[in-house]
């Protein structure tokens, strides 16, 4: 069978802390004669048009615009509203105070200031904005950062952005070849926000770049945030409405390991955030690879994190997210190949550790409540050892986690190959994990869980599995989902759930697992074990759950335990709703799962449908005929 292999026990999330902690402190060392700018008594909007404007004034005159957004932001004061007519936007070496003060150049740089910009207003109108139609592009070339803000006062109200309407393309962050993890490191090509408060609107970033250095080093340079990158922030981020296309965040090679890539379309460090209604297509993270071993002295490889990163003390709260064909890959090497961690969504905290002597701990507590995540991919790279694939959609680490509504579809978590051994993989759906803290716990409600697989690389066994959901030394329950048809390849173990704490040293952690319908693993994607897998000394505790169409029901290995069994429903679930996995799960008259929750006590589902005095299991409430009435028995 093989072992089970979790994630790495690693110091990544405090190495990754650490350095940037140390970046923060030489960017501050380096721009200490940045310009110190207070709030002015009262605000002014400023106008820009690059079709008509010229650089000359205040730009205070609608009647006689600005030409370029950094002449504009030159003439303001904190608190002042710039508005920016369609056009496109490209960097402007004379007017830009980033290669100044901080030594590499932006088309938009904001330092020691809070503005607003606001685009999409049509040429000689100002009255009203329509992004779509009148398009106001910040355009970086592929040679330059597209948007840069900066606060290096701390004692001063922080510097900060609200932007809103405006496109943000071909931002360019790259690191040096050689020299400190300062210069090989890259962080947002799209927009990078230090210290800073950041609000965003109604966005796009396309086509951004974040590019590691360090080819020279023996490390690679990682590249993080390739649209956007927000490390402590000031306040409370809050990102509304925003598209992720086509940014790519890839890490540098290094002579024995190359970098970490991370969050091609947003990543946090030590921040909070709230965002709502954002979208990621086709966002890719790329891990640097090597033709050294692949590991360094403190045992890490080139490993690759979700379209979305979350890194560090942090609160995050996603809202309706829609995440689909991101991928994230390992970094190839000759023995020690790096791995690919979520696909589309990632974090990593440390609770335990207070990296910078603040007082702040590194935990994460991760919140989605609404998403559909589909076609995406984590994958490990190829050496003699092959890289580790963790959860195609969603993996966490050390992370306190909280999932509603969540549609997970068709992702896909695959080891990389090895000529000595293969790369493991875990979670094609959802990876959680936790390994030396007792304190995250995780919950999974009201979603679909369905279609996802977990594939071993190539080489001899390691072992892996979870084809839909992967529990690992995390306290968790999964209460009211529909987890159908994922799979799992030979010799991996799980094909619906895998609970384990193998590697854990503060004891196994059980998985509470009520009321959900657990369906359709067959043997073409189950060869070895049940739908739900237990592993030695693991307990599970289950609780008015729906089995149907799989080829066991259940796995136990050795002293593995499973307690509530008889409590179960072992019936025909009657899906229905078409031959898309969105649609295909509702339930029908007849269904097995109608009036078989009893106790629960969760009162809507995952289309947010009232559920009844005795709910249905699963994610579906039925839907009644409109001719009867809509009461339960």
């Amino acid at each position: 069978m093989g072992r089970i292999k979790g994630a790495m026990h690693r110091k990544l999330a405090k190495e990754i802390l650490i350095r940037a902690i140390v970046i923060f402190n030489l960017v501050l060392l380096h721009i200490i004669e940045a310009p110190d700018v207070h709030v002015r008594a009262s605000v002014s909007t400023r106008y820009v048009n690059v079709n008509i404007g010229h650089d000359w004034g205040n730009c205070t005159n609608p009647s006689a615009p600005c030409q370029t957004i950094q002449y504009a932001i030159n003439q303001a004061f904190s608190g002042d509203t710039i508005k920016v007519a369609a056009g496109t936007y490209t960097r402007e070496a004379a007017l830009d105070i980033c290669s100044i003060y901080l030594n590499y150049p932006a088309v938009v740089c904001i330092i020691n200031k809070d503005l607003t910009l606001l685009g999409g207003y049509p040429s000689g109108n100002w009255l009203f904005s329509d992004p779509v139609a009148h398009p106001t592009i910040i355009d970086g070339q592929w040679q330059h950062r597209g948007v840069w803000v900066q606060d290096t006062v701390p004692s001063d109200p922080p510097a900060g952005v609200t932007m809103e309407g405006l496109i943000v393309r071909r931002g360019f962050a790259q690191g040096q070849p050689s020299g400190s993890e300062f210069q090989t490191f890259a962080f947002g090509g799209g927009l990078l926000a230090d210290f800073s408060r950041v609000t965003l609107r109604n966005m796009r970033f396309e086509y951004n770049i974040a590019a590691g250095g360090g080819q020279n080093n023996p490390l690679g340079g990682s590249a993080a945030g390739a649209a956007i990158a927000i490390r402590k922030a000031a306040g409370t981020v809050l990102l509304e409405r925003i598209v992720f296309f086509q940014n790519w965040s890839k890490a540098g090679s290094g002579t024995v390991r190359g970098g970490y890539a991370m969050g091609a379309g947003l990543f946090t460090l030590r921040s909070k955030v709230i965002a709502s209604r954002l979208e990621l297509y086709q966002n890719s993270a790329d891990a640097g690879s090597t033709s050294g071993s692949g590991k360094d002295s403190n045992g890490e490889t080139a490993d690759a994190f979700g379209a979305i990163t979350v890194m560090g003390y942090a609160d995050a709260e996603f809202y309706d997210i829609v995440a689909r064909h991101n991928v994230v890959r390992g970094g190839d090497a000759t023995t020690y190949a790096g791995g690919g961690f979520g696909g589309a969504i990632m974090s990593e905290g440390f609770p335990d550790i207070d990296a910078d002597g603040d007082g702040q701990y590194e935990s994460v507590t991760l919140k989605i409540n609404g998403c559909e995540l589909s076609d995406n991919l984590s994958k490990g790279a190829d050496g003699a050892n092959g890289g580790y694939g963790a959860g195609g959609a969603i993996s966490t680490i050390h992370s306190t986690v909280f999932i509603s509504r969540c549609k997970i579809l068709r992702n896909t978590a695959q080891g990389g190959n090895g000529s000595n051994q293969q790369g493991p993989a875990g979670g094609g759906g959802i990876h959680l994990h936790n390994i030396n803290y007792g304190l995250p716990t995780a919950y999974v409600d009201n979603s679909l869980i369905a279609y996802n697989v977990a594939k071993a690389g190539s080489g001899s066994i390691v072992g892996g599995g979870g084809g839909g959901v992967w529990l690992q030394g995390i306290t968790a329950s999964l209460v009211h989902n529909t987890i159908a048809n994922n799979c799992v390849g030979y010799p991996l173990l799980g094909s619906a759930i895998a609970v384990l704490s193998y590697g854990v040293t503060t004891g196994p952690k059980p998985a509470y697992i009520h009321y959900n319908i657990i369906a359709g693993h067959t043997q073409n994607c189950d060869p070895l074990s049940g739908a739900l897998f237990v592993h030695d000394n693991n307990t599970a505790f289950l609780n008015r759950n729906l089995f149907f169409g799989n080829k066991q029901n259940t796995f136990i290995l050795n002293n593995g335990a499973i307690y509530g069994l008889s409590t179960s429903v072992f019936a025909n679930p009657n899906f229905i709703g078409g031959s898309q996995a969105e649609h295909a799960f509702r339930i029908a008259a007849g269904s097995g799962a109608i009036d078989q929750a009893g106790g629960s006590s969760i009162q809507h589902d995952i289309e947010r449908k009232p559920r009844f005095n005795t709910p249905d299991i699963g994610a579906y409430e039925y839907v009644r005929s409109a001719f009867l009435p809509v009461v339960k028995r």
